[in-house]
């Protein structure tokens, strides 16, 4: 099915228009009914669920930072039955990014540059989709990839780091930097 949208839709959008397609499809599977036939269809097998380090992972595939930059498909991504979850790259202060276009497609080599620039809402906003989506009792292990604010100077950073940390450590299983 992935192969016919991509050339049916998805390839003839620029690659970041297709992302942020995809993504609205993803928020849908995070609401009911949707929610619930995605979680039947692909609920992992429980030969899959894998302990370590405290956690425990319902299936060892996750999605890693860069797809949900923001935590706002986290339920659509628990629908679909992955293990983890790792949002971001989120800094302390909200930022745009770089300039676009900033996202290329290298058909030949079937690979994506990213130049995003870490645009995020920042770190306060996905604290609080992260501490709804914990209400919500998601059993998906929620990670969050922090990264410093572009505005902020390098001796400041351990400050921005820390700012990062402290709103999002409590609503998160684990954080990378």
């Amino acid at each position: 099915m992935y192969p016919w949208l991509f050339r049916t839709f998805l390839s003839r959008m620029d690659p970041e228009t297709a992302h942020h397609a995809a993504m609205l499809v993803i928020r849908l599977l995070g609401f009911p009914p949707f929610s619930w036939v995605a979680r039947a269809l692909t609920k992992p097998d429980p030969s899959l669920r894998v302990q370590t380090l405290g956690l425990t992972f319902d299936a060892p595939f996750g999605v890693a930072a860069g797809f949900d930059k923001d935590a706002v498909g986290v339920d659509g991504l628990h629908a679909l039955g992955f293990g983890h979850v790792e949002v971001g790259t989120v800094t302390a202060i909200p930022q745009t990014g770089n300039p676009k276009p900033r996202l290329f497609r290298l058909i030949p080599d079937r690979a994506v540059v990213n130049r995003m620039g870490f645009n995020n809402h920042g770190s306060y906003a996905a604290a609080g989709r992260l501490e709804r989506a914990r209400r919500r009792r998601h059993r998906t292990v929620l990670g969050v990839n922090i990264g410093k604010s572009r505005i902020v100077d390098v001796e400041n950073a351990v400050v921005d780091y820390v700012t990062s940390t402290r709103l999002l450590a409590p609503v998160a299983d684990y954080l990378v930097v």
